[in-house]
């Protein structure tokens, strides 16, 4: 067994019975060793079971028991658990042996047991794997803190210290203690488990070895932040505050009937960060009829579109391996979105608690679980709070950051405006099609019962107008003077009735500085047929 400790990065400790070792196979060689020894296979069995102190074979028991209802001296049982424990190899599970020589190399062993001292050394040593290990403690004590806080004493300053054990009560035990520990619950006996594996004591579940190789080898890397990434000034110092700890940044942006990623994208460029731009407008749209959290001063319903962005991130995260999700909030910047109830009730619903961090106030929040394991380092993340940019401000000129949007901008529904002008379109159509929320944003607006009259307010808006007509709309020109276009479109079925028409014609008219008031104007009325 090794003596000498180094200062390598991870640390693992191992539970040794269905973790390392087959208790179904130990038994079944003690038994068939037994029963060719002439003794009934069910005596041995019920003989085994009551030689059982608090759950673990008391080997000094067991002999006694032995001796007293088999007449077998102490050297004839400790001959036939010689015999027994012969080949030891054999109660290994196939990837034990391969992964401890690998590991042994590159990580600190430790075993922390449960049982009886000489049985569990019997099974050990024969087994061949005692060497690997920097020490061995067996302990009768199935929550094993002292032992595990005995380890921990020489490995204060190690990055990644994983305990491995088939006994989630055990795991449970130790994290409450030990926060730093990753907790992996191994079930390679497929057991029924008395609590759930979803609990936020217990961070990964495995089947075997290799899924622990796995996770090992993903630990060694470089860890990886998905960033919720606008392009604004928080988001760019997020993604400034996680690289210069070494954490590789991935910005997320969105794109929906409301906003676009132009400013993500110019902004991820600058800071050379790749960036991942997802389309979710559809799934948006629904979000912003029916808003779970209601909306702010206009239609935006910030609360239920943070959501829907960190749910994509989740999936996202899952999929490509990131570590943890971040995001530029700052707690109490917008008094909304933004205060203690609203970050958890996001972290929360969205599925992502313990794995969403906020740089810019993390340390004004609970410690995140990345923190705890030691990728990202508490005392560099910051404790902004307020509406005040003051700190931001300072922030950027350190980190050279020269240009930046103004805050909050960028999403139209935002603007009071557009706001009534997509309330009174919800009023009349419960399912808008992406022409008439592009509508929206241009020309004046005039509604008459289900139509809706746009007129345009230069060349640009009558070109963008004309785009979007569709199937069913009208346009109005004139044909003899310079002026806006209008277009009508009819949420109801049935005709446009002349009075209307009449009226867009008025509009088009009054909106022309140089027809109105002529009398000599002629219309062009067009039925758009696409």
């Amino acid at each position: 067994m090794k003596q000498k400790l180094d200062k390598r990065r991870i640390v693992l400790i191992f539970d040794l019975d269905d973790t390392l070792i087959s208790t179904k196979k130990v038994f079944s060689s003690l038994e068939n060793a037994f029963v060719q020894k002439e003794i009934e296979r069910k005596r041995f069995q019920k003989l085994y079971r009551e030689s059982k102190v608090q759950g673990a074979l008391s080997l000094k028991r067991f002999i006694y028991l032995v001796k007293k209802y088999f007449s077998l001296s102490e050297k004839e049982i400790r001959a036939i658990l010689k015999e027994a424990f012969k080949e030891g190899k054999k109660f290994l599970y196939p990837d034990t042996y391969p992964f401890l020589k690998k590991w042994s190399e590159r990580a600190n062993l430790f075993l922390v047991s449960f049982g009886n001292k000489d049985f569990q050394m019997h099974k050990i040593k024969n087994a061949g794997i005692f060497n690997f290990f920097e020490k061995i403690f067996i302990t009768s004590d199935r929550q094993k803190r002292e032992e595990v806080g005995n380890i921990l004493k020489n490995f204060l300053k190690k990055k990644k210290i994983f305990f491995v054990d088939d006994n989630q009560e055990a795991l449970f035990c130790i994290k409450k203690v030990f926060k730093r520990i990753i907790t992996v619950h191994i079930n390679r006996e497929k057991k029924r488990n008395s609590m759930s594996e979803g609990d936020k004591n217990i961070d990964f579940s495995i089947k075997n070895l290799k899924e622990l190789d796995n996770l090992l080898e993903n630990s060694l890397r470089k860890p990886r932040a998905l960033l919720l990434f606008s392009g604004g000034l928080d988001s760019i110092l997020a993604a400034k505050i996680l690289a210069e700890q070494g954490i590789e940044v991935k910005g997320l942006t969105f794109e929906s009937y409301f906003f676009d990623a132009s400013q993500a994208k110019k902004a991820a460029r600058e800071l050379g960060i790749k960036l991942k731009v997802v389309d979710f407008s559809k799934e948006h749209l629904k979000v912003v009829q029916s808003p779970k959290y209601g909306y702010g001063q206009s239609m935006n319903p910030c609360i239920d579109c943070h959501l829907l962005m960190l749910k994509y991130a989740k999936r996202i995260m899952k999929k490509e391996g990131f570590d943890f999700v971040a995001t530029g909030e700052v707690l109490g910047e917008r008094p909304m979105s933004q205060n203690k109830k609203a970050l958890l009730l996001l972290e929360r619903e969205s599925s992502l608690s313990g794995y969403l961090l906020r740089p810019l106030s993390a340390k004004l929040l609970a410690q995140t679980i990345p923190e705890q394991r030691g990728l990202v380092k508490r005392e560099k993340l910051l404790d902004i709070f307020g509406r005040s940019r003051k700190r931001q401000i300072e922030l950027a000129k350190k980190f050279k950051i020269k240009e930046y949007p103004a805050p909050a901008g960028g999403c139209l529904l935002t603007d009071l405006e557009f706001g009534k002008r997509l309330k009174e379109l919800f009023k009349r159509c419960s399912r808008p099609s992406d022409s008439d929320i592009y509508l929206l944003r241009y020309g004046r607006h005039f509604w008459k019962e289900k139509i809706l009259i746009v007129v345009g307010r230069d060349e640009k808006e009558n070109k963008a107008i004309k785009r979007l007509a569709q199937k069913r709309d009208i346009l109005v020109e004139m044909e003899n003077y310079p002026g806006p276009t209008a277009l009508l479109r009819n949420y109801d079925k049935g005709k446009i009735a002349s009075e209307i028409l009449k009226f867009a014609q008025d509009l088009v008219q009054y909106y022309s500085t140089k027809a109105r008031g002529k009398n000599d104007v002629e219309f062009k009325v067009m039925k758009f047929k696409k």
